[in-house]
């Protein structure tokens, strides 16, 4: 009798296998309109359902570590959306590697990515696949641009290409995940851009060449420390490998520099472990 009970008591627990633990549970649904609960920055913002998304089409400045007109893309956002329901718009890829939305937002009849656009509080930024036409959004920024207006005022957009984010260091050990290492690059300019005649070099003045490589206006570029085939079809994300057989960046601190076929500093990019010291 106290073995059957025993039996009895710990069914339950012996049902729930690792196998079953393992099992990822499904994606929530992407809601086609949701209200606006907060705004963290510029092009990220949290929905009532708890789901953040990741505004498409545009790239605003960040606010950690703080760059230039991150609070005014920030409070741009706030004043269009906040605690207002707002059209969600989604690509093939409604959820990014993060759980977020990715998703084009539109609130009060404006479109807010091109509403950013305008005020020149951010890029365009395509990731594809993407079928939306590029036209208004690059129309918007160039008006921006014409005006001297935000961003491009600021000495760090007066190029062809801006580095977006910078991923020095890769999951897992870095000698055995070479390519888990890359930056990405987005082409701000209004027309597209060869990439020979780049290069990339770190904090020690190591220099890498980038390849023959056609960036459309708007698009962006991910730029991989090891090798592979470079990724040219700009209907899918584009990728030049820098050939490296083994990790480029350092884990605590280092620096990309993007240099233009004549040697001029198109932009940088820091990467740094704060409250860890640095060797």
């Amino acid at each position: 009798m106290r073995a059957a009970f025993f039996s009895l008591l710990f069914l339950p627990v012996l049902a729930l296998s690792p196998a079953a633990l393992a099992d990822d549970p499904p994606a929530k649904p992407a809601p086609p309109k949701a209200v606006v609960s907060s705004v963290y920055d510029g092009d990220t913002l949290t929905l009532n359902t708890g789901d953040k998304v990741r505004l498409k089409w545009v790239n605003t400045p960040e606010l950690k570590p703080a760059e230039d007109y991150g609070i005014e893309a920030r409070e741009a956002t706030k004043n269009l959306c906040l605690e207002r329901e707002v059209t969600l718009t989604y690509g093939e890829v409604k959820r990014d590697g993060y759980g977020r939305l990715l998703a084009g937002v539109e609130c009060d009849g404006q479109d807010l990515s091109v509403h950013l656009l305008e005020q020149g509080l951010g890029h365009v930024f395509i990731i594809p696949p993407d079928s939306r036409d590029p036209g208004p959004l690059l129309a918007a920024q160039q008006k921006a641009k014409d005006a001297n207006r935000g961003i491009w005022s600021t000495d760090r957009y007066q190029g062809e290409l801006h580095i977006t984010s910078f991923h020095a260091n890769a999951s897992g050990d870095d000698r055995e995940n070479v390519n888990g290492e890359y930056l990405r690059v987005a082409n701000v300019s209004n027309q597209p851009v060869d990439l020979a005649g780049y290069k990339m070099t770190d904090l020690s003045g190591r220099s890498f060449d980038l390849p023959a490589l056609i960036v459309p206006p708007g698009h962006t570029v991910k730029v991989i420390s090891g090798k592979g085939e470079h990724q040219k079809n700009p209907g899918e994300q584009l990728e030049a490998y820098l050939g490296s057989d083994g990790p480029v960046w350092n884990n605590k601190r280092d620096r990309a520099t993007l240099y233009d076929r004549h040697g001029r500093v198109v932009d940088s990019r820091d990467h740094e472990v704060k409250g860890e010291p640095n060797k």
